[in-house]
């Protein structure tokens, strides 16, 4: 759900930028680092691939849940972020289609 949500925000982008293979390179590179575990990562980029951009959280979670080294704690943490996550991608996607001017302008 969480990459779901960050794919539909990179892609409501195209209403505003023509060019948007650039934009596609970056989040196929960033989407890569979730091949492996987000402990492996110093801090800032550990935070960062996890809440700004929620590869590693789309990818720890499943394992964590695998290893049952989950806890409730963080389940609804991880709740949370994703409702989160799903209302801001909705008011962004309308908020595109409210200032989408047409492909012909």
């Amino acid at each position: 759900m969480l990459v779901y949500c960050f794919w539909l925000i990179v892609t409501v982008g195209a209403f505003w930028v023509v060019r948007m293979e650039h934009v596609l390179e970056l989040f196929e590179g960033i989407y890569q680092t979730g091949r492996w575990p987000v402990g492996v990562y110093p801090g800032w980029l550990r935070y960062s691939v996890t809440f700004l951009v929620p590869v590693a959280f789309a990818v720890t979670v499943p394992a964590e849940a695998l290893t049952s080294s989950s806890t409730g704690r963080r389940s609804s943490s991880r709740s949370r972020l994703r409702a989160r996550c799903s209302r801001f991608t909705r008011w962004f996607w309308r908020f595109g289609l409210r200032h989408y001017s047409g492909a012909s302008a």
